[in-house]
């Protein structure tokens, strides 16, 4: 159980008030922001932590880990593991930002779980953790009606999204926080898979949260999993033996039902039958404990405001725009979606949600989007009846 739970049933725990977004809160003595913010629906982002494993508390690696047999050597013995660090939040009366996950709460403390500068800083964090992990699928005007194959932005295979698209933890995550345009593309590593009777792991997906060693360490008591840092500071996550085996894994599958994103997974549970991260329900659902908060959902669209065009690259592509109502009131090719978004916020105050698609094309593609709307709708959009009277 988390600690949440067990503070309920611990009366003889002092309680504290505290306010988080001016929202006044009372909780037991122990628990976290973060523990505190997800007891109301008050959502934080986060990716290292989950609800059955110990928080990060400076981890540190183990002098070398195994991939597929391969010896991997810490890098940077200098280094601890900080954990994601995208649950920070702003305490009042104290500098810089706070870890929600591992900040216990004090009487009368006042939290900021939204700002500038918080937003400003898990945007950064989101660019160095997307950087090493597929996220075309993040960006992808398509993704919300996407099968996955064939790719309408045409990105090689091994680059895609895995088939946990649509129901990936980091995926939502990401979403919530947005992706600069300043991204680098992801570049597959070409990096072991390993296929077991119960589990695949597949470290191209793998982000380093290090949720499976603490499951694996601290949950189940094997250790049959740690990590290195390589030359730059990324977390390598392997076996501390040659293989699984020796490493004493039981094959319990803790590790797997942690895993926010695709890097370990459960076999097909039917031949043919696409695999599911959720297959089965997680020990605090067994438990009857509340689920933790997850990002909001968002709809195939997004709201048209300055910080949504975040996340929008600066590519060559077709946008559509829609009213209150959710119509489209206006389809448009362009060579820079970023820039002609950007000049749609300023002049266009009927728009209050955005569509776009990525394509070279866009000209080509425009075109098929506006004989699109017409067949549905039996006329042009409003924005667009004067400019393509001629297309036709």
């Amino acid at each position: 159980m988390g600690k949440n739970d067990c503070a309920v049933s611990q009366s003889n725990q002092a309680m504290i008030t505290l306010t988080i977004d001016d929202q006044e809160i009372s909780v037991s003595e122990g628990t976290t922001i973060l523990q505190a913010a997800e007891g109301v629906g008050i959502y934080i982002p986060h990716i290292c932590f989950h609800p059955d494993v110990p928080p990060v508390d400076h981890q540190q690696p183990a002098g070398a880990v195994y991939r597929n047999e391969e010896r991997i050597e810490n890098k940077r013995p200098d280094l601890r593991y900080e954990g994601c660090q995208l649950c920070v939040v702003e305490i009042e009366g104290e500098k810089g930002l706070h870890r929600a996950c591992s900040t216990l709460v004090v009487d009368a403390m006042v939290v900021r779980t939204v700002s500038p500068q918080i937003e400003a800083f898990r945007s950064d964090r989101i660019i160095e953790l997307a950087a090493t992990h597929p996220h075309a699928c993040l960006t992808c005007a398509q993704k919300n009606g996407c099968a996955r194959f064939p790719c309408s932005m045409n990105i090689p295979e091994a680059e895609r999204c895995c088939p946990l698209f649509g129901t990936c933890e980091f995926q939502g995550v990401v979403e919530y926080v947005g992706l600069k345009p300043e991204t680098p593309r992801y570049t597959f590593e070409d990096l072991p898979i390993i296929h077991h009777d119960s589990f695949d792991g597949d470290y191209n997906l793998c982000i380093g949260c290090t949720r499976c060693i603490r499951a694996c360490r601290d949950v189940c008591g094997i250790g049959a999993l740690d990590f290195v840092f390589d030359e730059g500071g990324r977390v390598m996550v392997g076996t501390v033996d040659t293989t699984l085996q020796a490493s004493g894994c039981r094959f319990c599958m803790a590790c797997v039902e942690v895993c926010p994103t695709g890097a370990l997974m459960e076999k097909k549970l039917v031949e043919g039958e696409e695999p599911y991260k959720k297959a089965y329900p997680t020990h605090r659902e067994r438990q009857g404990g509340k689920k933790p908060a997850v990002a909001p959902k968002k709809g195939p669209w997004m709201d048209f405001v300055a910080g949504s065009l975040t996340s929008v690259p600066e590519m060559e592509g077709v946008y559509q725009l829609l009213d209150e109502d959710k119509t489209v009131i206006y389809i448009k090719g362009t060579r820079d979606l970023h820039q002609a978004l950007e000049e749609q916020l300023a002049v266009n105050a009927k728009a209050r949600y955005f569509l776009y698609d990525v394509d070279p094309l866009y000209t080509k593609r425009e075109s098929e989007v506006l004989q699109q709307h017409v067949a549905r709708h039996g006329e042009m959009p409003e924005g667009n009846r004067a400019e393509v009277d001629d297309l036709f």
